[in-house]
């Protein structure tokens, strides 16, 4: 539904800012982190740890010889 989306690409926004899957599940507004996890997987297709690891800066940098 929409609020739903709405909470899980906030939730995503605060997984990019470095929060915490915990912290980005209650700011976004879900009851339980194993609720935040199952919807954050369905919607996007990986885990939010996955997700975060992906969008860190780190993960975005050439490896220098």
């Amino acid at each position: 539904d929409f609020q739903r989306q709405l909470r899980l690409r906030r939730a995503r926004g605060l997984l990019v800012a470095g929060h915490s899957a915990a912290e980005a599940a209650a700011q976004a507004g879900f009851a339980d982190q194993s609720h935040f996890h199952r919807w954050f997987v369905r919607c996007f297709g990986v885990t939010p740890g996955t997700f975060q690891r992906a969008a860190s800066p780190d993960s975005r940098r050439t490896p220098q010889p």
